[in-house]
């Protein structure tokens, strides 16, 4: 697989059967490290919260995602098509329009797990464009590596970009101030460990005018439609994930979800960051919800 330069680091690896970039944070930030995750002041024990040991406890919350990622790598793609009823890729849609992406563009999208927003990225900016996909999971990187081989073999003459997979770090992303177009982040937010920190990194490699469109949870204010999604994810997505043996990776989603910031918060911390206009859109009956930042020209 081709790989591009990448600003910070001149020679690309290999890592088991397919080729993609590897970067090596500084020591100032670990590898696997997301950044901080928002912690209401009244949050519970750390102890007492369901999902992997570690998940959220301040110093090791990044290895045990980096880990749950991992773990979950092999079916992440087919409980995500069978627990959202196939309803993820219109989700997956809308962002990338919000995104903003247009034929010839450079798009990055952050916390890209298995490809799917950089795979329509990359219709979106055409043969022309460039798109790079950069995530912290190496088992992640292995599954989209390998989706874009098979889709390269049924695709001739290519009527997408190719996207080059870089292993790296949402709070300090290896890439030049200003080099891309677009940008797009999946159920990557709510995970990282320091969120301002990571829309502030989305906020420097945007190029002036362009904009970066997040989607995730939505942490509905709403009890009613808290009740559902607490329902559906205590009901259906967690003794789904119990027959692959991974009940606790998706135990913490619920967690996850009740510690992310609201969408009115979003949008107040992206301006924090920078962003000169933001706006949270929620979706699929108020469940998820799509943050659109853009920069100022």
């Amino acid at each position: 697989m081709r790989t591009s330069r990448n600003p910070k680091c001149n020679t690309p690896n290999c890592h088991s059967r397919h080729a993609y970039r590897l970067w090596t944070p500084s020591s100032k930030c670990p590898a696997g490290n997301r950044g901080r995750v928002h912690i209401p002041s009244a949050a519970s024990s750390e102890d007492n919260l369901p999902g992997p040991q570690g998940a959220f406890a301040p110093g090791q919350e990044a290895a045990a995602r980096q880990g749950l990622f991992n773990r979950i790598a092999p079916v992440y793609d087919e409980l995500n098509n069978t627990l959202s009823f196939g309803q993820h890729w219109v989700w997956k849609q809308m962002t990338v329009k919000w995104s903003g992406a247009r034929p010839g563009n450079r798009a990055l999208d952050v916390c890209c797990g298995s490809g799917d927003l950089a795979f329509l990225l990359a219709r979106a900016v055409g043969p022309r464009g460039e798109v790079t996909g950069l995530d912290f999971a190496a088992e992640m990187l292995e599954d989209a590596a390998a989706r874009q081989d098979a889709q390269r073999l049924e695709s001739l003459p290519p009527k997408a970009a190719n996207v080059t997979w870089v292993q790296g770090d949402a709070m300090s992303l290896p890439f030049e101030a200003a080099s891309f177009d677009a940008a797009t982040m999946g159920y990557g937010l709510r995970n990282v460990s320091d969120i301002p920190a990571a829309l502030s990194e989305l906020h420097r490699v945007l190029r002036p005018g362009c904009s970066a469109a997040i989607l995730d949870f939505n942490n509905c204010t709403d009890p009613f439609t808290d009740a559902v999604q607490a329902f559906f994810l205590e009901r259906l997505v967690v003794p789904a994930a119990r027959r692959y043996g991974l009940s606790a990776e998706y135990e913490y989603l619920r967690p996850s979800i009740k510690r992310f910031p609201t969408g009115s918060e979003l949008e107040r911390l992206a301006r924090q960051a920078g962003f000169a206009t933001s706006r949270y859109y929620p979706i699929g009956f108020d469940l998820m919800g799509v943050l659109v930042a853009t920069k100022g020209r």
